[in-house]
């Protein structure tokens, strides 16, 4: 089944920006999918343009036990304002299960059902049915288990212009294993604080999440507690379909071009500490096989940083080169 929505256009709200000028909007896409049909979910976002307007439209998806607030983190690690200085306007959502968003059953909630909701976004995007405003081109912009799902989503659809790909390669560390260990229930975590969670919404124990997230030497003290405080959820059925992300079928089949950027010292993807030689030129010539020629393929290594790239001192390294790999391959 075909991702569905109702005749409703999204719920908004909107506002100037008071300092930078830019205009937001708030939005609900209500979507039906094939994994729960006679339910609506509701995906919440937030569409940011800046001042004077933006033909091009990042869309931001986030990693596994993160909503939103990955791409928020506070003063010069904002990576929206990055992009919204640059004549981007981005669109900021947390997936289903997450933030805002609907929380259905987690076995509902797989790399499957994200990539209709997140197509039915894009559709809209393309319409302009959010607020009136619509797009020529489209850029997704995927953390981890978010670039898992633009990659299936474009290779299904086709209907972006470019990808960026952060946090993931196809290969993983031995710590990646493991890591299912880490994890329990959100309910009975004492930063989520939400004992409505629905069974199997799971996220990491106290005291894990810098180990799987973060490499120590590259972090604030700040940077990692906030890293603790928005924290959000996985949920089983994600963590099954995680290896369905990786498969190569999906990666080949993308036909625009792709930008993969990754930390250093990754603890999940294989890194400078098992044995990789962690450079741009070692990750393309490892990469290529996994993607088509028409991706013309780029790859970057961020020197110091872990897994979660937004969340570390030099954030602001890699958002410059998704600044400019942007700017050259939309610019036409």
């Amino acid at each position: 089944m075909s991702t569905q929505s109702t005749d409703k256009a999204p719920d908004m709200t909107s506002g100037e920006g008071s300092e930078t000028g830019h205009i937001t909007e708030d939005l609900t896409f209500r979507i039906r999918t094939s994994a729960d049909p006679e339910n609506e979910w509701e995906l919440s976002a937030q569409l940011v343009i800046p001042e004077g307007g933006a033909d091009t439209v990042q869309v931001l998806l986030p990693g596994l036990t993160y909503d939103r607030r990955y791409w928020q983190v506070p003063g010069e690690y904002d990576y929206c304002d990055h992009m919204l200085r640059a004549g981007y306007a981005v669109l900021l959502l947390d997936r289903v299960g997450t933030g805002a968003s609907s929380r259905p059953p987690a076995t509902q909630l797989h790399a499957d059902s994200h990539v209709e909701t997140i197509h039915h976004v894009i559709q809209q995007l393309r319409s302009g049915t959010p607020a009136g405003h619509s797009f020529g081109k489209i850029v997704s912009v995927g953390h981890s288990y978010g670039a898992g799902i633009a990659i299936m989503e474009a290779a299904a659809h086709a209907d972006i212009d470019a990808l960026v790909v952060t946090g993931m390669l196809h290969t993983t560390s031995p710590l990646y294993d493991e890591v299912i260990n880490f994890f329990h229930p959100g309910s009975q975590d004492p930063v989520l604080n939400d004992a409505s969670l629905p069974q199997w919404y799971m996220t990491q124990r106290p005291g894990l999440r810098a180990r799987m997230l973060e490499h120590a030497d590259g972090m604030d003290p700040e940077l990692s507690a906030h890293n603790e405080k928005i924290k959000s959820t996985a949920t089983i059925g994600e963590g099954e379909s995680l290896p369905k992300t990786y498969l190569p079928e999906h990666s080949r089949a993308v036909k625009v071009p792709v930008l993969l950027v990754v930390g250093e010292h990754d603890a999940l993807f294989s890194s400078a500490d098992v044995d990789f030689a962690a450079t741009g030129e070692a990750v393309l010539a490892f990469e290529a096989d996994f993607y088509a020629a028409e991706s013309e393929l780029e790859a970057h290594v961020i020197p110091g940083a872990g897994h979660s790239l937004n969340v570390h001192r030099n954030a602001t390294d890699s958002y410059a080169i998704v600044r400019d790999w942007v700017d050259r391959k939309l610019s036409g």
